[in-house]
């Protein structure tokens, strides 16, 4: 299986035919990036449940739904796993030149012949501009013809590089596909780039600097239907809202070693045995007088 044709396909679905949540496509991505890292495109792989939960950010019951749906849309094979015996295992189903790629093809053949050429590059069924990364539809260019006042996106990303760190082109993707679904759901580019900031801004509040966090935020929203910042904020000031971004599965933190407590420690525990041995000393000489 050719990994960047997979991506591709993938990318032509999810655009022209069928719909894809947040947490499905961190699934589905994660599967795939494995399973090509691993050089098991082509056959069934293992990967533990605590590693998907890890690497998408999911909780254990939003991975179950989002495995099955992947599994029922015809996506990935999945054989479970037995406790202590036998850990679950994947295959990625091959996308283009199947029925999928040939119903897909069948579609966009039989639309007008100015469809491409009018309608929004979003939604172009050529696809041409977009080899990689659904970034490219989005007005980013760093030029001296570009107007960022008039650019939404631009201090989404200057936010997440200034709080989470450099935008890898795959964190792009992540962040942009995030925005698409929020565009579903009816918002503009300007409110979809200001809920990411303000799921950003809650994450930054927990120390909580990476993606995957921001990104639980966000598919909480999208779960409850919240598309405008205002039903966002109504909605945070619930209490039950409140406790949940608390709980939210994070990654654990990391603690340096204060190698100067290690030493006074080791010092204690020496000086400690020092004194005992002399005690046992102390207490066969007297014996012996």
């Amino acid at each position: 299986m050719d990994y960047f044709k997979q991506r591709r396909a993938y990318r032509k679905l999810k655009r022209d035919q069928i719909d894809i949540s947040t947490g499905q496509n961190n699934l589905y991505r994660e599967l795939l990036d494995y399973a090509n890292d691993e050089y098991q495109l082509d056959t069934l792989f293992i990967l533990k449940n605590s590693a998907l939960l890890d690497l998408t950010g999911l909780s254990e019951a939003g991975m179950k739904k989002a495995r099955n749906e992947l599994v029922q849309l015809g996506l990935i094979k999945y054989v479970p796993g037995k406790r202590n015996q036998q850990k679950p295992k994947y295959q990625i189903i091959k996308l283009y030149s199947t029925s999928w790629d040939t119903t897909n093809s069948k579609s966009s053949s039989t639309g007008t012949p100015n469809s491409s050429s009018t309608s929004n590059p979003t939604s172009s069924s050529t696809g041409s501009s977009k080899v990689l990364t659904s970034t490219s539809t989005y007005n980013l260019t760093n030029n001296s013809n570009n107007n960022h006042d008039d650019n939404p996106f631009i201090s989404m990303i200057n936010m997440y590089q200034s709080e989470l760190g450099i935008m890898s082109p795959t964190a792009k993707q992540q962040v942009f596909d995030v925005v698409d679904d929020f565009k579903k759901g009816g918002s503009t580019d300007k409110q979809a780039s200001e809920i990411i900031q303000h799921a950003i801004s809650i994450a930054v509040s927990y120390n909580k600097r990476y993606w995957n966090y921001v990104n639980t935020i966000l598919e909480d929203w999208l779960n409850h239907s919240l598309f405008d910042l205002e039903k966002i904020k109504a909605y945070q000031n619930s209490h039950k809202s409140k406790s949940n971004y608390k709980n939210f599965k994070h990654k654990p933190t990391e603690q340096a070693t204060n190698w100067d407590e290690v030493k006074a420690e080791e010092t204690s525990e020496n000086s400690q045995e020092l004194q005992n041995r002399l005690a046992k000393m102390r207490g066969r000489k007297n014996v012996a007088n």
